[in-house]
C-alpha cells in the first residue's frame, strides 16, 4: 500500500503530463473526442490548430496539444497540474464504456487496494474536517458547484466532474447519540473504471474537495 503521495507519480508529476501529452498527438482525435463526450477543435493540414474543450464541473477547459497546455478559459490561466494531468489522461487513456449512474465506493474500483490509505487522507478525511460540523456550508458549496440533490444516504450530491465521471459526495451529521461524530464518503459512477484508473480516481477525489474549500471560502 502506498503511504506517500508524491509516490503515486511515476518519475515526477510533471514528466507524467509530457508524457500523456505525448501519447494523446498519437490518438485519433475525432474518436477521442467522440468516446470521452468533449468538443474537438483542430485542422489537421495546420500546426497549432489541434484542441480539445473540455468541462470540468461548472467550469471549461482547452487542451491544446501543440502547446502542452491545460488552460482555464475563464481566468485565463494554465490549469493546476494535477487537474492537468487528469483532464490529459481521461483524452488519451480512456476507452468505450457504457455510462451508467450505479454508484460504486473507491474500495470497489480495480486498483484502489493500494492507494485507498491515501484516499482516506486526503479525501475523507478532509470532507469531515470542513464540512462535518457545517452541513449548511456543505450544502451550499455543494449547488455552487453544479450539484445535484439525490435520495440517498445522509446529505447527497452528484456531481458530473468529467463528461463521463460522475461523483457522489454524502455527509453524515453528528447524530445526538453520545460519541457519535460526523462521516462522510465519496463514489464514483461504476462505468468510471472504462476512463480513469483507481490512481487517477485518488487525484481527482482530492481535486474534488480542494474546490469545494475553496469554493466554502469564497462565501464565509
Amino acid at each position: 500500500m502506498i503511504s506517500s503521495y508524491k509516490k503515486i507519480f511515476s518519475p515526477s508529476l510533471e514528466e507524467e503530463i509530457l508524457r500523456s501529452f505525448e501519447d494523446l498527438e498519437k490518438c485519433e482525435m475525432l474518436e477521442a473526442s467522440r468516446r470521452c463526450g468533449i468538443v474537438y477543435l483542430g485542422d489537421p493540414e495546420k500546426k497549432g490548430c489541434k484542441r480539445f474543450v473540455v468541462n470540468v464541473l461548472n467550469k471549461t477547459f482547452s487542451v491544446d496539444i501543440d502547446k502542452r497546455e491545460v488552460l482555464d478559459l475563464i481566468l485565463g490561466k494554465p490549469a493546476p497540474k494535477e487537474l492537468s494531468l487528469i483532464i490529459v489522461r481521461y483524452i488519451t487513456y480512456s476507452t468505450s464504456g457504457k455510462v451508467t449512474d450505479t454508484w460504486v465506493t473507491y474500495e470497489k474500483i480495480p486498483g484502489a487496494k493500494e492507494y485507498l490509505e491515501l484516499f482516506r487522507k486526503l479525501v475523507i478525511r478532509p470532507l469531515v474536517r470542513v464540512f462535518g460540523e457545517n452541513p449548511e456550508k456543505y450544502e451550499i458549496v455543494c449547488k455552487r458547484l453544479g450539484g445535484k440533490k439525490e435520495r440517498l444516504g445522509g446529505i447527497s450530491y452528484s456531481f458530473l466532474f468529467l463528461p463521463k465521471i460522475q461523483l457522489l459526495t454524502q455527509l453524515w451529521k453528528a447524530g445526538r447519540e453520545e460519541y457519535s461524530t460526523p462521516m462522510a464518503n465519496l463514489s464514483f459512477n461504476s462505468s468510471v473504471k472504462h476512463y480513469l484508473s483507481a490512481r487517477d480516481l485518488l487525484i481527482v477525489g482530492k481535486i474534488m474537495v480542494e474546490m469545494m474549500e475553496a469554493e466554502l471560502k469564497k462565501i464565509t
